[in-house]
């Protein structure tokens, strides 16, 4: 845990195959933030649609009706379904979903670059996959067959209670998903004022790679660290996420 000394202004909480990518890990993150708070009160009723929303590629969306079989592309949407309780529509997940409770459902491989064939296979009614550029054929290809998907990009904590919302409009449980952004929200407020006492650590966060990648500025990590009262050491990269040299770790004061 870090710790840190006077308290400061805080930001309030607002609510693959290849090696892990920084998007694939800032998901994996968030899908640890959600499975944290599975134990949320469950509102017994299952909205009925119309449901309208925007994605997060900016495309607007309806549904008349819950989506009763999902593949799941990104990790912390697959543990926001379980979350919600609706974990029984889910007819897909990643290699990255590794939760004892999922070991029934087929693998669709890796949440950039899937296997479309086995997607297909499973005969969704809707997939949930990433948004953004770093996989521009997925979305191509579902459009091609017809298969209806979503985008969510979970990458800070705004946008964690953004993907809640969208996760439980298409699987009609939006009380739920209210309910589960809730906890979340108070869990992350209750952590910040437990630590805002402690003494200050300046951190560097590892995602791995040679040479190994960081998370920078504007990051979901640095997001939650910086709330625990944490310093990046790395908050002055140009870019959220990059490589560093060995000589850039150790030219750094960091205390965790």
């Amino acid at each position: 845990m870090l710790r840190r000394g006077a308290p400061s202004a805080r930001p309030s909480v607002p609510g693959l195959r290849r090696p892990r990518t920084p998007l694939l890990a800032a998901a994996l993150l968030a899908s640890a933030l959600v499975a944290g708070c599975a134990d949320t009160p469950d509102p017994p009723a299952v909205a009925a649609g119309p449901h309208e929303f925007t994605d997060a590629e900016g495309r607007l969306h309806s549904f008349d009706a819950p989506a009763r079989r999902i593949v799941s592309l990104v990790p912390s949407a697959t543990e926001t379904l379980r979350a919600i309780g609706a974990e029984a529509s889910l007819a897909g997940r990643t290699d990255y979903d590794r939760q004892p409770w999922v070991a029934d459902i087929p693998s669709v491989g890796g949440g950039l670059e899937p296997n479309i064939e086995v997607i297909l296979s499973l005969q969704p009614d809707l997939v949930i996959r990433f948004g953004g550029e770093q996989d521009p054929e997925t979305p191509r290809r579902l459009d091609d067959l017809g298969i209806r998907h979503v985008a969510v990009r979970p990458t800070s904590l705004e946008n964690i209670q953004v993907t809640t919302d969208i996760v439980g409009r298409v699987a009609g449980r939006t009380a739920q998903a209210d309910s589960l952004s809730d906890a979340i929200r108070a869990g992350l407020d209750s952590l910040a004022r437990s630590t805002a006492a402690l003494p200050t650590l300046r951190f560097a966060y590892i995602l791995g790679g040679t040479p190994p990648w960081v998370a920078g500025p504007a990051t979901y990590i640095e997001e939650v660290l910086t709330l625990l009262g944490g310093i990046n050491v790395f908050a002055d990269l140009e870019a959220p996420y990059a490589a560093v040299s060995p000589e850039a770790l150790r030219s750094r004061q960091i205390d965790v």
